[in-house]
């Protein structure tokens, strides 16, 4: 029996598949967005009326708190589970909680009055830095952007290439053994010859459903003010089947198979074991934990509130941050490619630490500046700039 379809019209089925993407309006429920984006300024350390004080253009923030993702977003998620063929296909622990790991785009004076094409965009990605990527790898089936903001034009939303699914697909057909990250140099080189660009506008509280495989970046944000989404993924717990004896294929997989210009690729086996690995970005992101929360504790004191009071995960016990740290892939060794540090001027270098970055819940909680990541190993000449 064909895929039978309750919350996806049968032109948003379309637009999937066409473009790569799908916008749900208003999809995100008000109070995660009124009670989460309350902490944005003392997370950032910034003065939201001077911008003087704003010293970094693009900022990617740790997670304080997540609610299970069909609570955040009810009618996406109901979206999300149809595209990739039903919830019994996605990974019941892996990023099914979403939250507020903030990635702010506030622009700068530059780019006020300069503009750029997209074919002069930077960072040109696929959120894929903690798996060995193949062309069947579902690690990351859908990539999912939530406005906090509205992003009206020229506000610095993210930036999609849609015509360049096509060539990242038949990359990874060609090449069985498969990508480990980073390979920015590798898998989107293309890119800027794309010629469907689409740059997201949206209203605070849509949510966009992307495909994983759909190349993007962040674009310039020529209003200069805080422009505040989220991006979690959907993980599933198997590869994509691109060899389907009924031909009944998940729009996901339809969308492989239409930029191969496929029915099938039954011939198609990685020539490689799979791996999962601790994420790549997370790295630079849990550096900024002790800070933002010390931050956080100093305006619960200048409101009269207990500094205890803060809602995260890392005033709440080893078992909440454990957790936390179970359904993101903190728990897992390093990759091959090891992780991101950032390093001034808004670049990301490679680095390979000695031991695994850990959250260690007692120096937080007793002692806000006695917290301490990893050593630093050797590190790469690698240097990167990425975003959405």
């Amino acid at each position: 029996m064909p895929r039978q379809y309750q919350h996806l019209s049968a032109h948003e089925r379309a637009h999937f598949l066409e473009h790569g993407w799908l916008k749900v309006s208003n999809a995100i429920d008000p109070k995660y967005i009124e009670e989460w984006m309350a902490d944005l300024w003392p997370r950032l350390g910034y003065d939201p009326e001077d911008k003087s004080t704003w010293k970094e253009t693009y900022i990617k923030l740790p997670r304080h708190r997540e609610v299970p993702a069909h609570q955040f977003c009810p009618e996406a998620w109901n979206k999300m589970v149809e595209i990739v063929g039903g919830e019994e296909n996605i990974d019941p622990v892996r990023e099914r909680y979403y939250g507020d790991q903030f990635i702010i785009n506030l622009g700068n004076e530059y780019w006020n009055t300069h503009d750029e094409h997209p074919t002069e965009a930077k960072g040109w990605h696929t959120d894929n830095d903690w798996y060995r990527q193949f062309l069947d790898s579902s690690g990351n089936a859908l990539t999912i952007i939530c406005c906090f903001t509205d992003i009206p034009a020229r506000g610095g939303g993210t930036l999609v290439a849609e015509d360049g699914i096509s060539e990242i697909c038949q990359y990874l057909y060609d090449h069985p053994e498969g990508l480990d990250s980073p390979f920015e140099d590798t898998l989107y080189t293309h890119v800027p010859s794309c010629k469907k660009f689409t740059t997201i506008e949206a209203q605070a509280g849509d949510v966009f459903i992307t495909h994983g495989l759909l190349p993007h970046t962040v674009s310039q944000n020529h209003l200069h003010y805080a422009r505040v989404i989220s991006n979690p993924h959907v993980n599933l717990v198997e590869p994509f089947n691109l060899s389907r004896h009924d031909g009944d294929y998940t729009l996901c997989e339809q969308v492989i198979l239409k930029a191969l210009n496929r029915d099938s690729v039954p011939e198609f086996k990685p020539a490689r074991s799979r791996l999962a690995h601790y994420p790549r970005t997370a790295f630079f992101k849990r550096a900024r934990v002790a800070e933002e929360l010390q931050r956080m504790r100093d305006a619960a004191v200048v409101k009269g509130l207990d500094p205890n009071s803060v809602d995260s995960f890392y005033v709440k016990g080893e078992a909440a941050i454990l957790e936390h740290e179970k359904r993101n892939g903190y728990d897992k060794e390093y990759g091959p490619g090891g992780v991101l540090e950032w390093k001034t001027g808004e670049k990301y270098r490679n680095i390979v630490p000695v031991s695994r970055q850990v959250a260690f819940p007692s120096r937080i909680w007793l002692d806000m500046q006695s917290i301490h990541f990893s050593e630093v190993g050797r590190s790469c000449t690698v240097l990167c700039t990425f975003g959405v």
